[in-house]
């Protein structure tokens, strides 16, 4: 069997978006508001950050801390993802 790779194309989104829940799993999930960031994704408006990314815990705190003072985020995300959860590279808050 064949390995195959998919080419991860990150993009920014057009714009910021309130974080609507998180989904602790693994990885941390969430879902942002709005229309539909990522239109190759099996999941509207869910994205992840990967546990095994180096800077996971930061990123992990500086989402939370975003939200919890109500700040909108902007995500550049892998536009190449077809799965449930879009893949994060980083994000920018407001």
């Amino acid at each position: 069997m064949a390995n195959t790779a998919q080419a991860e194309n990150f993009v920014w989104a057009s714009e910021y978006r309130t974080i609507t829940q998180f989904y602790p799993d693994t990885d941390l999930q969430f879902y942002l508001s709005g229309d539909t960031i990522d239109n190759n994704s099996s999941c509207h408006n869910r994205f992840v950050i990967r546990h095994t990314d180096p800077n996971y815990k930061v990123k992990v705190a500086t989402l939370l801390t975003a939200w919890e003072n109500d700040r909108a985020v902007k995500v550049k995300f892998d536009d190449a993802d077809t799965s449930c959860g879009t893949d994060v590279q980083m994000f920018k808050a407001q």
